[in-house]
């Protein structure tokens, strides 16, 4: 593959394939900025499976599914261990919070062109109680699977670069809780590499994150600004997808008027990719 030819970075799911993702979040919260003992850390791994479908509509339906779960707290000066496969003797809030996501899925569809169209079933992510569908919840689920939709395209170009091009992109993200924010990136392709016996794309990115509404002052949670973002992708070129990125945050969370400063370093692999 030549080093000056235009690449196409746009994923493309192939229908009748199975992808398995191990991602590792790992998040320090400042607490000491507010007058605690000692700052917040937690590492979680999360697996998840991706299960593609061809549709009679010329639709890809991307099947995302929350599979395990596992990693390790501070809560109350006391590591705390967890694992979803087997959650009885974990403190119940992490009990608690790790019901809630795993098992959990959604649709991602996608267009004949690998463009994306809509969200769907994302009513697992938030069952209906007793009175009837939880709007609320359901809308929050919703925001959930777009920001994971977005993250498997951070970075990414939507025309085809050559190594050394440059490019801006600005993104508008709900997130659930801290409510909607502007995400400016400024990305560049670097160079064609080798990563395990396939040629990828090496694209690094870096940004800021703004609030997007004026209502920011009125939310319990929100981020504020001069958030950045940084990182890098590792793009399959042959196959379609991003097979590792590794990302940090550095956030500063307002929590009912404190500051809080939060930094998230995130890595995810793409662990394999099978017919299905």
């Amino acid at each position: 593959m030549a080093q000056d030819e235009p690449l196409s970075l746009r994923l493309r799911w192939l229908p009748e394939h199975a992808y398995v993702q191990e991602t590792t979040t790992e998040t320090t919260t400042g607490l000491t900025a507010i007058g605690k003992p000692e700052d917040q850390k937690m590492k979680v791994k999360q697996t998840t499976n991706i299960r593609v479908t061809a549709a009679g509509t010329n639709e890809k339906l991307a099947r995302v599914t929350f599979a395990a779960l596992s990693g390790e707290v501070m809560l109350n000066g006391k590591k705390e261990v967890f694992d979803s496969t087997n959650l009885e003797n974990a403190n119940p809030m992490i009990r608690a919070s790790v019901g809630q996501s795993v098992g959990k899925s959604f649709v991602l569809v996608y267009g004949e062109d690998d463009r994306f169209i809509e969200v769907r079933d994302a009513s697992t992510m938030a069952p209906p109680s007793q009175e009837g569908p939880d709007l609320e919840k359901l809308a929050e689920a919703r925001q959930v699977a777009d920001l994971y939709r977005r993250s498997l395209e951070m970075g990414l170009p939507k025309m085809a670069v050559k190594p050394g091009d440059r490019w801006t992109s600005q993104e508008a993200v709900n997130f659930p809780s801290a409510g909607p924010m502007n995400i400016e990136l400024r990305a560049k392709l670097e160079s064609v590499v080798d990563y395990e016996g396939r040629q990828h794309a090496k694209v690094t990115f870096e940004g800021e994150m703004k609030r997007a509404d004026e209502t920011a002052g009125a939310r319990t949670v929100s981020i504020g600004d001069g958030s950045k973002v940084f990182g890098q992708v590792l793009f399959d070129v042959e196959r379609g997808t991003v097979s590792f990125g590794a990302f940090r945050a550095d956030i500063q969370l307002e929590i009912e008027g404190k500051k809080i400063p939060v930094r998230q370093q995130v890595t995810t692999k793409l662990v394999s990719l099978t017919k299905a």
